[in-house]
């Protein structure tokens, strides 16, 4: 197996990093995966992560002299667990079979270019997801319908949001605000019997669990610095899912502000 040089390792990690990180796993597991495929080419890998930004310092093992540093921004994206497995599977793959460098680009790259579902599709099945929840709660189907309105107006707006890249803590109040009104249009017009419900089952959809579980992660695998920042952000996005929702509750003048 050829060793490729620092330069094509460098660029090749700093992808593989960036595209782990935006996929929503967390930081633990995207330093063991890079450093396992920097080992098997012959290079040791230090990773610093921050929430905007990562620090990737790459060292080759035969002479400490060689060496690339590159501070590298995080991209946020939309979480696809699929892509997270298969290049979590890569790295090991990489390491096991000691694949070519070349190889290994190309499957990368094919990793990377499978066709992601249609937005409709997802759009379908978080909306019927976040009705079910409702259900499961104890709305009656009546609730269920609001709240699977509701999410689907939220999910496109957000969508529209995020296109014009408009600041993730307005897109969550606003998309709270949405999607709680268009459930208390139905409960003023009596379409249910349970009205808290079904507001507070409207805006599930926001709830960044996987985050918060990657935070905790973080924490636990002493990524401390990662974790805390991750837990900040989260909290200030439930207060604007709070803030939206409030919105809704003042304007209405719903009975649960009375």
């Amino acid at each position: 197996m050829q060793k490729p040089s620092i330069q094509d390792i460098t660029d090749f990690l700093i992808t593989y990093t960036s595209t782990m990180l935006s996929s929503g796993t967390y930081t633990a597991r995207v330093a063991r995966c890079v450093g396992r495929i920097g080992d098997i080419y012959g290079y040791e890998v230090h990773i610093n992560f921050f929430l905007h930004h990562s620090t990737i310092n790459v060292v080759d093992k035969e002479d400490k002299s060689i060496r690339r540093t590159y501070v590298i921004p995080n991209r946020h994206t939309l979480l696809n667990f699929k892509l997270i497995l298969d290049l979590s599977a890569l790295s090991w793959a990489i390491y096991d079979k000691k694949w070519d460098f070349e190889n290994s680009k190309k499957i990368f790259e094919k990793i990377c270019s499978n066709k992601k579902r249609p937005f409709v599709f997802n759009l379908f099945l978080v909306s019927l997801a976040n009705a079910a929840f409702c259900g499961l709660f104890g709305g009656d189907l009546g609730a269920e319908i609001l709240v699977f309105l509701g999410t689907i107006a939220g999910l496109c707006l957000r969508y529209i949001l995020v296109k014009f890249k408009i600041d993730i803590r307005i897109v969550y109040i606003l998309c709270s605000f949405l999607s709680s009104w268009i459930v208390f249009l139905g409960v003023n017009a009596n379409y249910t019997t349970q009205a808290d419900i079904a507001l507070g089952s409207s805006i599930l959809y926001l709830v960044p669990g996987v985050f918060f579980i990657n935070a905790v992660i973080d924490i636990l695998k002493d990524y401390i610095l990662m974790g805390i920042s991750r837990i900040v952000s989260i909290m200030i996005l439930v207060c604007c899912m709070a803030i939206g929702i409030y919105m809704t509750l003042s304007f209405s003048n719903f009975g649960i502000l009375q």
